[in-house]
């Protein structure tokens, strides 16, 4: 194939700090896990006990994916996170594959690799070449790790395969979507809001049902299931792996054909040209910026809520699973910051998670702000009488709101199910209450951001760096019982968690107050400084 030599290489330097850190972090998550297997189940018959009611939980299935054999560290680690972190490949390679492939052709960069001595679809074998490359790596890391961690050649064989066969069947998605949709975020929406939450959801949806034929005949139709029903550590099932495999060849295969028979820059689903006349809501930059993130919004919210309830159903039970599991209470415990209470610890810990995740859907939804910038679409609404203030606020606004209200809604309806249950109703306000006070966490992150946007906008990836710390301080390191002070450095450490923690001002009102300087700090930059377009 002429040409592949140098654009593999292209798209190899261009992505390369991209899957090297998903591979880093993702690649270290199940054998950390596996390190805590004897600290978070019990020896003995207790431990038995604790594993059956686990595995007997819908809820429980239903966030995780079926169980098989918990009894040893691996089989116990592939169902905690196995089927979370094969999602998360995935993501890696949706996001990859499209940044390599649809992002280079809307950015023109295509056009100009096509123009050398180079076959028509050689751009995007490099991208999907590279996307694959990176599922094995990623695959093969996990499976020397685990081979490390826990004895069993053949689970530690089946995990990484199980991570990396799932990785490519969304490098076939995305380079399908790809050459559907002119716009790199389109594809983006469709292959991870779409099919791959369409999928997760669907998977939870199958594994929480009865045990019957009928549900277990389902079940092989959920591909996010496949990594988990080839029984990494449970009597491994290798031919399993041929259904990913498939997969991985037809829609690789689609995605070359689909390549072959339209234009260059063009998708197979054209953009229609719209209405003759724009309505009103376009004629300001506040509609142009919802129209512009409303499928985002719209997404995030109903995700969210769904969420919430799932973690609300598991409420009812969390007594009876938890109470034999000192070190799983004293984990969550420490994610809800001392929280002693179990029940007020699960809650207040589930609303720590969320926050940071609701946090996220602000961070991506401001950067639209800086690709806008970079695509040169901000000079032209400059151009006109929009003021930079204007402009900017109109992003600035919803992302900073969305978290807010989705986190406000979170602790709003995550307890309804337990107050129906018991007749709890006042627990419902004080975990509203509890989301208000994680508020201003979430303002100190945005505020960052839009600090960077408007001073240093090539260096916004560091707001990702502060969300991924917040993530390990929180949700990983708490299983290694650091010092309460390791865990408090992020952004909702030094917050009260609400309903067991008396109210303090003082942490709230300095983070409040820091994060809306910020902001201000960022608006003045933007104001001040140059519009870096094309």
């Amino acid at each position: 194939m002429t040409g592949f030599g140098s654009a593999w290489r292209l798209a190899f330097r261009r992505n390369r700090m991209f899957y090297l850190w998903w591979i880093l972090g993702l690649s270290v998550l199940m054998p950390m896990t596996v390190t805590k297997y004897h600290d978070l189940v019990p020896a003995g018959e207790s431990g038995q006990l604790v594993l059956a009611q686990l595995a007997g939980n819908p809820t429980m299935l239903a966030l995780l994916g079926p169980a098989f054999d918990l009894g040893n560290a691996g089989g116990f680690t592939f169902w905690r996170v196995g089927t979370f972190t094969a999602a998360a490949v995935a993501m890696m390679a949706a996001l990859g594959v499209i940044r390599a492939t649809r992002a280079e052709e809307e950015e023109g960069r295509a056009e100009l690799v096509r123009a050398g001595a180079m076959a028509r679809s050689v751009p995007l074998a490099a991208g999907v070449a590279l996307g694959l490359a990176a599922c094995l790596v990623l695959g093969l890391a996990s499976a020397l790790m685990m081979l490390a961690a826990t004895p069993g050649v053949g689970g530690a064989m089946a995990t990484g395969l199980g991570l990396a066969l799932t990785g490519t069947m969304f490098v076939g998605v995305a380079a399908v979507w790809a050459q559907v949709f002119p716009s790199a975020r389109t594809a983006r929406v469709w292959s991870l809001g779409i099919v791959l939450g369409g999928l997760y959801l669907a998977r939870a949806m199958v594994d929480a049902s009865p045990p019957s034929a009928t549900v277990d005949a389902w079940r092989w139709a959920m591909p996010m299931d496949w990594a988990a029903l080839a029984r990494p550590y449970a009597s491994e099932r290798w031919w399993v792996f041929l259904l990913p495999l498939a997969v991985t060849v037809v829609l690789v295969g689609l995605a070359f054909w689909l390549e072959s028979v339209r234009d260059l820059g063009a998708g197979l689903r054209a953009a229609t040209s719209g209405v003759a006349t724009a309505s009103p809501s376009l004629s300001g930059s506040a509609g142009l910026s919802w129209r512009l993130l409303r499928v985002s919004i719209i997404g995030w919210t109903v995700g969210i809520l769904v969420t919430a309830v799932g973690m609300g159903s598991m409420s009812l039970s969390v007594d009876s699973m938890f109470t034999d599991q000192p070190q799983i209470t004293e984990m969550l415990r420490k994610l809800a910051g001392g929280t002693q209470a179990i029940n007020d610890a699960f809650f207040v810990a589930m609303l720590s998670i969320v926050a940071t995740i609701v946090t996220m859907a602000g961070v991506m939804l401001l950067s639209r702000l800086r690709s806008e910038e970079t695509d040169g679409r901000a000079e032209v609404m400059l151009a006109t009488s929009t003021t930079r203030w204007r402009y900017a606020l109109s992003t600035l606004v919803p992302a900073i709101l969305l978290p807010v209200v989705l986190l406000v809604l979170t602790g709003a309806s995550m307890p309804i199910l337990q107050a129906l249950n018991d007749g709890s109703a006042s627990l419902v306000g004080s975990l509203t209450k509890a989301a208000l006070v994680l508020t201003p966490g979430i303002l100190l992150v945005l505020g960052f951001a839009m600090l960077l946007v408007g001073w240093k906008p090539r260096w916004y990836g560091l707001v990702w760096a502060v969300i991924g710390w917040s993530m390990l301080a929180s949700w990983v390191f708490a299983l290694f019982n650091p010092p309460d002070w390791l865990l408090k450095l992020q952004p909702w450490g030094y917050l009260p968690h609400l309903p067991s923690d008396p109210m303090r001002w003082g942490a709230f009102s300095i983070e409040l107050v820091a994060g809306l300087a910020m902001v201000a700090l960022g608006l003045l930059g933007y104001r001040r400084r140059d519009i870096a377009g094309r």
